[in-house]
């Protein structure tokens, strides 16, 4: 009886090691790729709307609560630290649906990004508001609020896909703690996502790792059901992206 409870110590301990591995990959990944794609991206895409648009949209508050044309430290930190936050969400998201992707690498992170360019464009694409009235030319504006989340799609599925291998220094060694917890302090609302993705890993971890003991595959209904709510979620925001983009059209 007495090495019932040894056992489920060494279990929990287990669990604990695999949910901080998850989430230094979560930091790790989805930090920098939100920073370096999504933030800085959007900044350089920012840029070139307005080396493209009407002088008069300088000084003009976008919908999203920035000021056209002007780049402050304070509001380009703001929009940095905003897209660390969808980048560990992102990064989460990547690993949950891994599993259950199909075709080839290169197929998995162009599915990915496609289906991140239709959800997160429909998001950001809209006829109601300033963004896409006043920046021109209007194709412009809208592909590049479809690539910008198109190749944060292909590259979070990289990085988290190099990361992961047993090889790579998130892995191992103290570097990884060192650079993940800067990462996460420059960045402090990430803190929320990794809170509410440590629950969920101490929930998913025992029963994938159950289903790997036992030499099974997830039961196939549960299969079916995230490829299912994954394409559904894809097809859902391509249409919104269509409509909101044929809305726009006939505005202009």
């Amino acid at each position: 009886m007495s090495d019932a409870p040894a056992s489920k110590l060494v279990a929990l301990r287990a669990v604990g090691r695999s949910v901080l591995d998850e989430l230094l990959l979560l930091a790790l990944a989805g930090i920098s790729c939100g920073v370096v794609v999504a933030g800085i991206g959007s900044r350089l895409a920012m840029l070139a709307l307005r080396l493209t648009s009407h002088p008069r949209v300088i000084g003009v508050q976008s919908d999203d609560d920035f000021t056209i044309g002007r780049f402050t430290f304070f509001g380009t930190y703001n929009l940095i630290v905003l897209c660390a936050v969808f980048g560990v969400i992102g990064a989460a998201l990547y690993q949950w649906v891994r599993p259950w992707l199909i075709g080839p690498q290169w197929f998995r992170y162009v599915t990915v990004g496609l289906g991140c360019g239709a959800v997160v464009g429909s998001m950001l694409i809209h006829a109601d508001g300033i963004d896409f009235r006043a920046l021109t030319p209007t194709w412009l504006a809208i592909t590049l609020f479809i690539a910008l989340p198109f190749l944060f799609g292909v590259a979070i599925g990289w990085t988290v896909d190099r990361l992961d291998r047993e090889e790579s220094f998130a892995r191992r060694g103290r570097a990884r703690w060192v650079v993940a917890a800067t990462l996460v302090l420059l960045c402090p609302p990430t803190l929320i996502i990794l809170a509410i993705a440590t629950g969920v890993l101490f929930v998913w971890i025992p029963a994938r790792d159950g289903w790997h003991a036992e030499g099974k595959p997830p039961p196939r209904a549960f299969t079916l059901v995230i490829r299912g709510a994954w394409l559904s979620i894809a097809a859902l925001g391509l249409i919104a992206l269509v409509n909101d983009i044929r809305d726009i059209a006939a505005l202009t």
